[in-house]
């Protein structure tokens, strides 16, 4: 009786964060983008800014991340427009759930009501901007956020709580992007991009 439940105790204790890093390892890693591709990425990217006045579509994608303590999953948010200088529609990419403030959330939550003139900045990559195959209304270019400096029609100290939730610090977007990269760009991009 004694053996099994030592059996049972190690069971927990190994096997269990075994299975995990298993399944992580295996079935959640996706592309597997590592720090270097994600700079990689950022060093062909380029800090655009852009106006709307409302988004054309909006729509989030909820994903397991990893097996791990605490939350599992998290949500890939886009809010799509189209832009007339460059004759192209772009996704503006946000997560939420993936940073510990909930601030993703909120970012969401704001957003939703883009309904004037609003005005931000965020990375664009290059190689995607100049790539036929993006800018389609089915295939948008991906913008990531970086500062938000007038919302629908208010600027300065008008957007002050709303300009320091679009804000995204340099840690978070590389964990952004690291997401898109290893979960959501199509593998035969991914290695082309990355001469996999």
């Amino acid at each position: 009786m004694k053996g099994s439940k030592y059996g049972y105790i190690i069971g927990l204790i190994i096997g269990i964060p075994l299975f995990a890093f298993a399944v992580n390892y295996l079935f959640l890693k996706g592309n597997r983008a590592s720090e270097l591709q994600v700079n990689q990425y950022l060093k062909n990217s380029k800090i655009e800014t852009f106006t709307v006045n409302n988004w054309i579509g909006q729509g989030s994608e909820q994903y397991i991340v990893a097996l791990q303590r605490g939350a599992n999953s998290a949500f890939i948010e886009w809010f799509t427009f189209y832009d007339d200088s460059k004759k192209k529609f772009f996704n503006l990419y946000t997560f939420s759930y993936l940073e510990n403030n909930q601030q993703g959330s909120q970012r969401v939550s704001f957003l939703a009501y883009v309904e004037d003139k609003t005005v931000f900045t965020g990375y664009v990559n290059q190689n995607q901007l100049q790539n036929p195959k993006y800018g389609t209304k089915e295939n948008p270019v991906p913008i990531w956020p970086k500062d938000l400096l007038q919302y629908n029609g208010k600027i300065n100290d008008k957007i002050e709580l709303e300009a320091k939730t679009f804000h995204v610090n340099s840690q978070t977007n590389n964990i952004f992007i690291q997401q898109y990269l290893s979960r959501f760009m199509p593998k035969d991009e991914y290695k082309k991009m990355f001469n996999k």
